[in-house]
């Protein structure tokens, strides 16, 4: 293993990146041996580079996470870790289900990335306690219910849905445009694992038929 730490900084903001690049360049035992702005390019890089560690913004073109995933599931991956703004419960769940070893803030100070970017390389996980418990409380939330992931919103859409409205008719109800409920009810279908919209009402309707029975 080579005494520097070899790293692959992916984000599409150029000077958020450029700041990261800056700021690892402080310590001497880092190196950036590569830049991306895409979840295409973070693959492209990993196969190419080797790097010892990747940092992944969530957001990106592409999605951050589904790019994780990919990487690490290469022969010789390199560690992973997420670099964001988002503090998401299910962003961090679905970050660390995919194998990331590292969830940080885009506010964290120079040291302290220096210190994290250290401690991953030497086999660590760096993830903000307060964040690690959060996520942990929503997964058991979930696996009491696949209901628990929704947004409020989420499950307000889903509510109405259930009901029988169109999606126009969600919109109005909710004083919202249609393209935001479509937008709902395929995160809300995506987290129900639902095949479509007939399956995700039987799923809500299950489910809050079975809590309504509980608090009688």
């Amino acid at each position: 293993m080579s005494d520097r730490i070899r790293v692959v900084v992916v984000d599409d903001h150029a000077l958020f990146r450029a700041g990261v690049v800056q700021s690892l360049a402080f310590d001497g035992a880092i190196e950036v041996v590569g830049e991306g702005e895409s979840a295409e390019e973070a693959v492209q890089l990993a196969r190419e580079l080797a790097p010892d560690l990747i940092l992944l913004d969530v957001s990106m073109p592409g999605n951050g996470i589904e790019a994780a995933r990919e990487i690490l599931h290469m022969p010789e991956p390199p560690r992973v870790a997420m670099l964001t703004v988002s503090e998401n419960d299910d962003d961090v769940m679905r970050a660390l289900e995919a194998g990331a070893v590292g969830y940080l803030p885009k506010g964290i100070r120079t040291p302290e990335l220096i210190a994290a970017v250290r401690s991953l390389r030497d086999g660590r996980s760096v993830v903000s306690p307060d964040l690690a418990l959060r996520a942990l409380t929503t997964k058991v939330r979930a696996e009491a219910s696949p209901l628990a992931f929704l947004s409020d919103q989420e499950k307000r859409t889903l509510r109405l849905v259930a009901n029988g409205l169109s999606n126009r008719e969600v919109g109005e109800r909710l004083d919202v445009q249609e393209k935001t409920v479509k937008y709902h009810v395929t995160n809300i279908l995506r987290k129900l694992k639902a095949r479509n919209r007939v399956e995700a009402v039987l799923i809500a309707k299950r489910e809050w038929s079975d809590l309504e029975d509980r608090l009688m």
